[in-house]
């Protein structure tokens, strides 16, 4: 026995995982790119902002000293430890600022920050930019660097606590899924321990629709209606074997006692003779029954109407009357046939459905009564119908004419020869060419047919 594979269970939890670290993958990139973002550009703004206070500082030193305007801009130094600044003259000598410390000069109002690493191994961000107005300490351009240590050590912090919240959270999700769909499965295992539940000897048992989850309630419908089908069709198979037992065992006792009735003394020739011919007529009873239940036993596997020609069932329906005109004539019936209907179909299978009808129409019209079968065209469909005068038959009656072996009270008291298939063998001839038997009662009587899908002609 093959052991499944795939779970439904696991395979929500995995998914679930797998959109939780697309989630917060791509949440932990934004957040991070957005703080770099942030803090580059607070950074930017804090060297611009240097600048500016430097460039007014030098215009409020005009006309004084150098070393008052190196005073005022150590005292503008004061508190900022991550900054660091250099005033230049046009030759490129350092006014203020010491040692440059720097490979490489950035290039003069750049608008973008330059990463430099300084000699002394600190990496900075630089801003170079043109003192515009001239004045008299020569200062001609000025360079503000900002460390960007801290601010890497704040985003390598922040990416770790990122990735920590990104690997616990997606660990939950798989727990916390992994117990609501274990949860919201629960209905799929009940319904699987009820359905374990049916066996033959309880057929009857069905599934619980009460305090069903809607998404499993059409399924729990659906398995119900085919627990249904399962069961009618099981019923009626016990039925069919019983009848089928019921139909085989009269004339085989026939058969049986005849012979040992003939062997049980010495017979003459004739007697023997009319004992054969008695066994004849049994054993022909017996070959048109079996041929019908292969015949629709072959309808049940699905055989359809090969032979098609262009038919019209009018014609046929005449032809078929004209056959049965003794049996008419002996009932003392009239059959009429009226309209008519030109379609494709098997022409022998449709004149033996024809037959039966007729047969069964002509069996239970009293005398004088008029046997109409009309033939018309509705919609797409090309109708049959045999009506017969009498009694309306009850609703239980009707539904069951087409069912096998299924014979009204007058018909199982009626001394002539039926085993009750006729009718089961015009609904598999009619389903044989996609189409469906019906009855039904009318204030005239009953009304008996078969309607059938019109075609265009079949491909050669």
């Amino acid at each position: 026995m093959k052991l499944p594979t795939r779970s439904i269970t696991l395979r929500l939890t995995m998914a679930l995982g797998a959109i939780a670290l697309g989630v917060f993958a791509v949440s932990t990139v934004l957040l991070y790119r957005t703080l770099d973002t942030q803090l580059r550009r607070s950074d930017r703004v804090a060297l611009v902002g240097m600048n500016e206070a430097v460039g007014h500082i030098v215009d409020e030193s005009r006309g004084t000293d150098a070393s008052t305007l190196i005073h005022r801009l150590d005292d503008l130094m004061v508190g900022h430890k991550n900054l660091r600044l250099w005033l230049l003259s046009a030759e490129g000598g350092t006014l203020f600022g010491g040692d440059f410390g720097m490979r490489e000069r950035p290039r003069v109002d750049s608008s973008d920050m330059v990463r430099v690493d300084r000699l002394d191994g600190t990496p900075s961000d630089v801003l170079a930019f043109t003192m515009d107005d001239p004045n008299e300490f020569g200062i001609r351009s000025s360079v503000v660097a900002i460390d960007v240590r801290p601010r890497e050590r704040l985003l390598l912090a922040y990416r770790r606590a990122l990735i920590l919240v990104s690997v616990v959270g997606v660990l939950l999700t798989l727990g916390l899924g992994a117990l609501a769909v274990w949860r919201g499965l629960r209905p799929l295992r009940r319904l699987s321990r009820d359905a374990a539940a049916i066996s033959p000897g309880a057929m009857s048992a069905r599934l619980s629709e009460d305090d069903v989850n809607l998404e499993v309630l059409g399924l729990a419908r659906a398995f119900n209606a085919t627990l249904d089908r399962i069961e009618f069709a099981y019923r009626q198979t016990e039925a069919f074997n019983a009848d089928v037992a019921h139909e085989l065992r009269t004339p085989l006792a026939t058969l049986i006692n005849g012979t040992q009735v003939m062997l049980s003394g010495r017979r003459t020739e004739d007697e023997l003779r009319d004992a054969l011919g008695s066994n004849l007529e049994e054993l022909e009873h017996l070959k048109t029954l079996i041929n019908d239940m292969l015949f629709l036993a072959k309808a049940d596997q699905g055989e359809q109407a090969e032979r098609l020609d262009q038919t019209d069932l009018a014609i046929e329906a005449r032809k078929t009357a004209e056959y049965f005109d003794a049996a008419a004539e002996a009932a003392g019936v009239v059959v009429q046939v009226e309209g008519t209907g030109v379609l494709w179909c098997d022409p022998g299978l449709i004149r033996r459905a024809i037959s039966n009808l007729l047969s069964n129409a002509v069996k239970h019209t009293r005398a004088g009564g008029t046997i109409r079968i009309v033939v018309a065209h509705k919609h797409d469909l090309t109708l049959l119908e045999v009506h017969n005068p009498g009694a309306a038959l009850s609703d239980e009656t009707l539904g069951r004419m087409f069912d096998r072996f299924f014979r009204t009270e007058s018909a199982r008291t009626n001394p002539v020869d039926s085993h009750g298939l006729g009718l089961s063998i015009v609904r598999a001839i009619a389903q044989m060419h996609r189409g469906t038997a019906f009855a039904r009662s009318t204030g005239e009587g009953n009304v008996v047919g078969f309607s059938i899908p019109r075609h265009d002609a079949p491909a050669a």
